[in-house]
């Protein structure tokens, strides 16, 4: 007959969490945690969102998964005890956080370390609009990443996103016209824009204006292709003259010899002071979107995410 084999006293015993931790195994530890934290299965179902059941039944999974007792649990809060071993794993946990915390401020010091230059690229008119901090945005970023140079642009919206395309600049903010291949738009806010003359403008003298007369006269576009949703407005308008940037079209309509659509955050004050007039606020109106611009490819890009994380948009 066969002799029973005994172990073999110099083969070391498997570890309990021999290979890849799971989540699984890191949820388990992390109801450990809290039941210790609480001092009970009943006081950390509140810090945990979950039943007291459940509680029970994971850690008595994490008690197999281990192969040791943790804990001596009743229904309250007073028979709870760890074991010699629950409390040592208690403090491997705490521990663990402490590393875990650690690990979080050295990721934080490489990003404030980043180097190299932010391009961004923006609208003329940025400081005017009301939903953008751009003042604050750019003292986030100095602060977080302090060695990174910023290299800040104005252009207008359609050489905004060619300069994104052709690796000239990072990241901006821009009217969204229409969404071109290889590029990336986070959408922010939108805003209105109306059509307006100068104080002085003919059309600022006629209050019973027909349409047909409004239509004949000059218009002061943009050079670039206009929003697909106002586009029929400016079909409405042949004879127009054009300007790249919104600070030029507004010196054109506050001359008196042109009128032209403005956002209405531009034309607020010079409505307030009568220099300008709004002209059919019904008829002539459209929304525009406005979005961070950014190539697809660079959409990980530790400066890129960090503009995206620093913009100050007010509701």
């Amino acid at each position: 007959m066969a002799s029973k084999s005994s172990p073999n006293p110099k083969q070391p015993a498997k570890s309990a969490l021999s290979g890849r931790m799971s989540d699984m195994d890191l949820r388990l530890l992390r109801v450990f945690r809290e039941v210790v934290h609480a001092g009970g299965l009943a006081p950390a179902e509140v810090a945990l969102n979950i039943s007291r059941s459940t509680i029970s039944v994971h850690l008595s999974d994490l008690e197999t998964r281990l192969g040791m007792q943790l804990c001596l649990r009743s229904r309250g809060r007073a028979d709870f005890k760890l074991t010699p071993e629950g409390e040592a794993l208690f403090q491997a946990i705490e521990e663990l956080d402490g590393h875990l915390a650690q690990f979080k401020s050295q990721v934080n010091a490489i990003q404030s370390q980043l180097t190299g230059e932010l391009r961004i690229v923006l609208p003329d008119d940025v400081l005017d609009i009301p939903q953008l901090n751009l003042p604050t945005t750019l003292a986030r970023l100095r602060e977080r990443a302090p060695q990174l140079k910023l290299n800040v642009q104005l252009a207008a919206p359609q050489e905004l996103e060619l300069e994104i395309l052709a690796g000239r600049a990072d990241v901006g903010i821009n009217p969204l016209h229409s969404r071109r291949p290889g590029l990336s738009y986070q959408p922010l806010f939108s805003h209105q824009s109306m059509l307006y003359c100068g104080a002085t403008h003919p059309c600022a003298m006629d209050p019973n204006l027909p349409e047909e007369t409004l239509t004949e006269q000059e218009l002061a576009a943009p050079s670039h292709a206009v929003l697909s949703g106002a586009a029929h407005l400016y079909r409405l308008f042949p004879n127009r003259s054009t300007a790249n940037h919104m600070a030029a079209r507004l010196a054109m309509i506050l001359s008196g010899k042109f009128i032209g659509f403005l956002p209405q955050y531009l034309a607020h004050q010079y409505l307030e002071n009568g220099q300008l007039v709004t002209l059919f606020p019904q008829r002539f109106c459209y929304q525009i979107q406005n979005a961070v611009t950014f190539k697809s490819s660079a959409a990980e890009q530790p400066k890129v995410r960090l503009f995206l994380e620093e913009l100050v948009v007010k509701a």
